[in-house]
Parts: structure tokens; sequence; C-alpha cells
């Protein structure tokens, strides 16, 4: 298993139907139309496109969710040792001693949570501002950063690569079911080795047989497009897309957070609509917790080997 910033994702493994059927090809149009960037694009120039990951316009609801869980960690460990220091005095022998021992397991359980939600914080604070995706026309390679140094970057060929649209379980607190662009590095055997996503991620309520839930889905198909006519034609055969901005600023992070309303508000019904302003508060805190995340964290820095500047590469 491996974490993708948001899901775990099952590795040495062959691929499913469900991945074979949704498979893009790098060699055949994935849409007929305009080509969208969705606010996904760091930069791009002759030699590179660089694009976030599905995690990253998702940064702060990890924190969210991992802030409950750590108070209720810190709660049940503070509850089990004042048991501890203040046994019962009608309780002694060994209905004592089974009590302490129930006690000590609940506290351990407690002191689990909090290093397990420590570790959820940790995903999205004090790490890298962001895990940007790189697609090398020159060298027809496929960069997904993972940390520092060459053993902290995973890179496949361009035409070897396994891209899909990935179905994930709907979401509970939103009730939209999230689909993602994801990509597998194969063996020769076939098997899952790595994966990761990229671009952002879209979510309906309407199920994807529908007209609504259907074009919605097959954003992520133009997402695709985008990348796959810049690899066969360079810049000038697709439009100059608005940049993600690198500056970390909680505006910037509101922006981001926003966008995903607009594709609920697409929906045109009475539901999607509610949950875009029921969840606004819920929003507007994932966006404080985005801009803490990306200001305690530092810039990510490829390999000297692939950050190669476009000028020494036409050199060479």
């Amino acid at each position: 298993m491996a974490w993708d910033g948001t899901f775990w994702i099952k590795l040495h493994r062959q691929l499913t139907d469900e991945e074979k059927t949704r498979q893009l090809r790098v060699d055949r149009s994935a849409s007929s139309n305009e080509t969208q960037d969705d606010y996904l694009v760091f930069t791009m120039n002759d030699t590179w496109l660089e694009m976030t990951n599905a995690a990253y316009a998702q940064r702060g609801m990890l924190t969210y969710g991992c802030l409950f869980v750590l108070a209720g960690g810190v709660f049940a460990v503070s509850l089990a040792i004042l048991c501890l220091l203040n046994p019962p005095s009608n309780v002694s022998g060994t209905e004592l001693t089974l009590a302490e021992a129930f006690i000590v397991c609940f506290m351990l359980f407690g002191f689990f949570i909090v290093l397990a939600s420590l570790w959820g914080l940790h995903q999205e604070n004090f790490t890298w501002t962001r895990i940007p995706i790189r697609f090398n026309r020159q060298t027809r390679m496929v960069h997904a950063f993972r940390g520092a140094g060459s053993n902290g970057v995973i890179s496949v060929p361009w035409d070897k690569a396994f891209f899909f649209i990935e179905k994930r379980p709907k979401d509970p607190i939103s009730r939209g079911t999230p689909y993602g662009l994801r990509c597998h590095v194969l063996d020769d055997q076939g098997r899952v080795m790595q994966s990761f996503s990229v671009g952002r991620r879209v979510f309906t309520i309407d199920d994807e047989t529908t007209e609504n839930g259907r074009s919605i889905v097959h954003t992520l198909n133009d997402q695709f497009e985008l990348i796959r006519r810049y690899m066969e034609g360079g810049p000038s055969a697709v439009a100059a897309p608005p940049l993600v901005p690198l500056e970390v600023s909680l505006s910037n992070s509101l922006k981001l957070l926003a966008r995903d309303d607009k594709a609920l508000l697409a929906e045109g019904n009475v539901v999607a609509t509610s949950v875009v302003w029921l969840l606004k508060p819920f929003e507007i805190l994932t966006a404080v917790l985005h801009y803490i995340g990306m200001r305690t964290s530092r810039e990510p820095v490829w390999p000297v080997d692939i950050d190669a500047s476009p000028v020494s590469l036409a050199e060479a």
C-alpha cells in the first residue's frame, strides 16, 4: 500500500477490469472539446508542463479531521491517566487489577489515536507546499515529486504511463462522488508498482450515467487532453492556461477552494446548491488550514537532472 495524499493505493497487483475500462491512451484523443486546465497548471514552457496533484486543492481537509481526532485521543489518554491515579477505594485485588489493565489498554489506544492524528497533520503541515507532476516533452518522461533527492521522484516514460479516470467512494459529508485522473506505473508483467494522481478531482452528486454527471466527469478527459496535446505539440498546441499562483497567501487558498463550488453549482439542482451553501463555513475553515499548511511547509526541489533548464536542454 502507498499513501497518495488523500487515499491509500494498493500496489504490486494486476490492473482491475474497471481500471482497464477507464484507461485514457496517450496516443489517442480523449476529448473533442477545447482543452480545459481547471486551474491546475503551475508552469508551462517549451520543455515541461508542471501540474498539481489531486491532494493540492484538498489540502486542509485532512488537517480539519485530524484536529478533532487528536482532541479525542488526548481526552482518552487524559481520562485514563486520571483513572489510574485515582483508583476507586471500594475496589481491590483481582478486580482492581483487571480494571487497571483495561484502563491501560484504553490509554494505549488513546496514544495510538494521538500518533495517527499527528501523522495525518504532518501530511499537510511542515512538509512540502505542493507535490508537483512534471511532463517533459523533450525527454518524453513524466515525473511525480515525492520528496527530496532522486529517490523521492517517481518517473515513467510518457508512452508507458497508464492513465485512467479513477472513481472513489462517495464522500460522506457532501454526498458527492469524487473522480480523478490517475497514473499507474507498470512493470513488464503489467503489475502496478507505483501510482500518483494528476490534476484536480471533480465531484458530482448525480450518477455519471446521467447527463449532468457524465458532463462533469468528462472534464477529466479535457484535463488529460490538455496534457496529451502539450506532449505532442508543445505550448502552441493548447490555449494558454491561467497558472496556479505559487505565492502563499490566504486569498489564494480561498480562491483555490472556492473553485470546487462551480462543479456542484453546475449540477443545476436544489440539493447541489444547498450542499454548497451548507458547507461554506467548512470550506472557509479548510482554506485557512490550507494556508497554514502552505505557510509551515517548504518549496519542493527537483533533482538536478530533472530540473535542468530549458536552455541547457536545447543546447545539449
